[in-house]
């Protein structure tokens, strides 16, 4: 990142920055080099003066936009987990798979990408046809026949799935996600809050609750949600008490309880009851 040639720019930049969204929204918007908000000055603010400035969620966000910048046009991310890389080194395929040279495999996540065009690797088709073949694919996915959509995507590795019988619990045969085919949905369970399949859960599928009326779903469930919230720690202290009632009757019963027993045996012994 460039520096400012002017060391007073620094703390300037500091007394405009505190307080405002500038850094963040810079961030979102997807800019690595933050221009000095002084309007007479054309350099870059530091990367220090910037960072102390994000949270931490953004920060993230702005070293990857940051390395994103330092980059040439032989290395990028990938589109699933965001692993930068390069063509640069890789060995060169034949005249006549000239087109695998831009086959790439994630080290990381191991997702098969093309380089050239950033989308799912396509065998056999150009990156033009597959452009405009998988903008006919999302129509026809997205057309309701039969009571259902033609197929759903998988909402981690992006795959369309077709289901041809069963519930709409769904498994994707490339990454394990479960998924809900009727809404696309990413299963998901909280204890004591439910899950996709709770009418009144905050996780539950839009199409079990409600589904022409998607404010008051909404309310309704976060309602319900809030409840537990509030419920939840009166909940555990009763927990708490009890348990600790418990274990205060319990230390002084037993030794009661013993003692008494012991007297007992005695009595029979001698003819006499003590207890």
């Amino acid at each position: 990142m460039e520096m400012l040639s002017n060391p007073v720019v620094p703390e300037v930049g500091r007394r405009k920055m505190g307080g405002e969204p500038e850094a963040g929204h810079t961030v979102h918007v997807g800019r690595a080099l933050l221009v000095c908000p002084i309007t007479e000055c054309s350099g870059f603010l530091e990367e220090s003066l910037v960072i102390s400035n994000l949270s931490s969620e953004e920060l993230a966000k702005y070293k990857y936009f940051l390395e994103l910048s330092r980059l040439d046009s032989s290395t990028k991310p990938c589109p699933q987990c965001s692993l930068f890389t390069s063509l640069k080194g890789r060995n060169q395929q034949t005249a006549t798979k000239i087109e695998h040279k831009y086959k790439i495999q994630c080290t990381k996540c191991q997702f098969v990408w093309c380089f050239k065009c950033h989308a799912p690797w396509h065998e056999g088709l150009k990156c033009r046809d597959y452009r405009k073949g998988d903008k006919l694919l999302r129509h026809w996915a997205s057309v309701i026949e039969h009571g259902q959509r033609n197929a759903q995507k998988c909402p981690r590795c992006k795959i369309h799935i077709q289901r041809t019988e069963g519930c709409d619990h769904m498994t994707c045969t490339q990454c394990n996600t479960n998924f809900c085919y009727r809404c696309g949905e990413k299963y998901r369970h909280l204890r004591f809050f439910g899950d996709h399949t709770s009418n009144l859960s905050v996780f539950g599928c839009k199409y079990r609750y409600l589904p022409e009326k998607p404010h008051l779903r909404r309310l309704v469930r976060g309602s319900v949600c809030m409840s537990k919230v509030l419920v939840a720690p009166v909940v555990i202290v009763l927990v708490v008490v009890v348990g600790a009632l418990a274990l205060v009757i319990g230390l002084f019963a037993l030794p009661i309880y013993y003692i008494c027993k012991r007297r007992r045996k005695r009595s029979q012994g001698s003819g006499r009851w003590l207890c």
